[in-house]
Order: C-alpha cells, then structure tokens, then sequence
C-alpha cells in the first residue's frame, strides 16, 4: 500500500504538468470533522493531491495551491515533523511521521511551483 500511496492513479495530468515528491505518514484531514488516515501528499507543478487509504482502498483529493494561503512546519521531540497546510485561520491538512529528507525535497519543490504558479495567474489577471 505504501507504493500506492506515493503515486497518483486515475488522475488526468494537466499539460505539462509533472509529478514530484511525495510524503507518507499519518494524516490528519479537516474537512467537517477532524479524521485519521493513513496517506500521503503527492506534489505536481500545478497542485498537490492527497492519498487517504481507507479499507485497503486509496482515495484521491485534489488541493489546489490558490487554497494554501500558509505551511507550517512543527518539530516535536516524540512525534518528529508534522507539516500543516493552512486555508486563512483554518487548518486543511496536517501529515506527521515523515522523514526529514523527504520533508525539505518537498517543501523545495512546493515552494518553487506555488511561487510560479502565483506569478503566472498574475500575468493572467493583468491581461485580462
């Protein structure tokens, strides 16, 4: 299940867009009411998706970038890195028991494709 969860299937890539790096641990998804999953966070040049594994099944949300308005990243003794994504004050997502290593390729590739990524639909508005 591992393997599946750090891959996205069944979803339609938009052009050019490329899959990068993905965290697996514990997540925790506020939608409603606070739920547990096993899962991950898959990152693309164009949003991030999250994996929930539910009845040896994996389900698929998409995030888009224009809904994180803030990261955060907490470092506790027992527990280790749990990554928070932010809507404004609410919180949409927290993953925890990941890995350092994989924690700083992501945050790198999140913060490179999210910056592009507002640039461009600033172009675009200007435009408009």
């Amino acid at each position: 299940m591992y393997n599946k969860l750090k891959h996205i299937e069944g979803v339609n890539l938009l052009p050019r867009e490329v899959v990068g790096p993905a965290l697996v641990g514990s997540v925790e998804y506020f939608k409603g009411e606070k739920s547990t999953y096993h899962g991950s966070l898959v990152a693309t040049t164009h949003r991030l998706f999250m994996n929930l594994e539910d009845h040896d099944m994996v389900c698929v949300e998409e995030i888009s970038f224009k809904d994180i308005t803030r990261v955060t990243v907490e470092d506790l003794l027992m527990v280790g890195h749990i990554l928070h994504l932010w809507q404004n004050d609410k919180l949409l997502v927290s993953i925890k028991s990941i890995s350092e290593g994989k924690l700083d390729k992501f945050l790198e590739f999140y913060y490179k494709y999210r910056t592009q990524h507002a640039e461009a639909a600033e172009r675009n508005e200007a435009l408009a």
